[in-house]
């Protein structure tokens, strides 16, 4: 773009050293055919390359408020007539300006858009940060299809956090805070599915309840876990536990399945020394 104005300001001072400004005319005034803009309003500075010799009527020309800007990622088109009819409201005689370039201009509002793909990678990146060393995978999908979303140009940052602190039925909610430039623009609530592969103690075969469990009750196995289950990845911590219920074969076994079995069990024969 820079370079595109830096050859339009050649040609243009190759013009006006050609023709030469009348005795009446103050500067030139050329409107660029495609500009973009970058805020709420359109400026004669914004759309044109203006040339003059007086750095205040340069300074005033490039001040003058033509329109509002078109939403975000749309644009609005403007004649060369009405761009003049604003110069002339704001207090300039439009009579003493060269006026060269597009009778029309189409003026695209800038904007960053962020992608479902680029809201996808945002929130792997966050749920990885949950993980332990012992995740072989971690899949996120998103459960539906998502609008981009579309913010003004400028430095955006994005702060994620969760909506719940465990997954349900596997999803997972992510609340996303996109700001740019520090001032927050726009927040979306987010569901994602949510897969955590990790090897895991599972059951070998049907544990009965109240049983004291031992290393032939036991398998590792890889398995799609919750991001915040209490899970076992160590036989070792489970050697010894009593069930608290009948686990089937297969079963994942989780902290709430077992403890610590009680010094005194039901029938055993205790002496009290008086």
């Amino acid at each position: 773009m820079l370079r595109i104005a830096y050859l339009v300001s050649i040609v243009l001072s190759l013009i006006l050293s050609t023709i030469g400004l009348t005795e009446n005319m103050k500067a030139s005034v050329y409107i660029a055919e495609n500009p973009s803009v970058i805020g709420k309003d359109i400026y004669l500075g914004d759309i044109s390359l203006i040339e003059s010799s007086d750095a205040n009527v340069r300074e005033k020309l490039q001040k003058i408020h033509i329109c509002k800007s078109a939403e975000l990622n749309s644009s609005v088109t403007l004649n060369i007539n009405y761009i003049k009819s604003r110069a002339k409201q704001q207090g300039i005689q439009v009579e003493s300006i060269m006026w060269l370039g597009a009778d029309q201009t189409t003026i695209q509002t800038k904007s960053k858009i962020v992608s479902s793909e680029e809201i996808l990678a945002i929130a792997e990146s966050f749920i990885a940060n949950f993980a332990d060393k012992n995740v072989k995978k971690i899949i996120v999908q998103l459960t539906n299809e998502i609008k981009p979303v579309v913010l003004p140009y400028g430095k955006m940052n994005v702060k994620t956090e969760l909506v719940f602190p465990s997954a349900i039925n596997d999803n997972i909610l992510i609340r996303f805070t996109f700001s740019i430039d520090d001032k927050d623009c726009e927040k979306r609530v987010i569901p994602f599915k949510v897969e955590i592969i990790k090897d895991v103690i599972v059951s070998s075969k049907n544990i009965d309840i109240n049983k004291i469990i031992s290393i032939d009750d036991l398998d590792i196995e890889s398995k799609n876990v919750s991001l915040f289950s209490n899970v076992f990845i160590d036989k070792n911590e489970l050697l010894g536990k009593r069930t608290k219920k009948a686990i089937l074969k297969g079963t994942l076994i989780t902290v709430d399945m077992v403890e610590k079995p009680p010094v005194i069990k039901q029938g055993d024969i205790i002496t009290i020394v008086l």
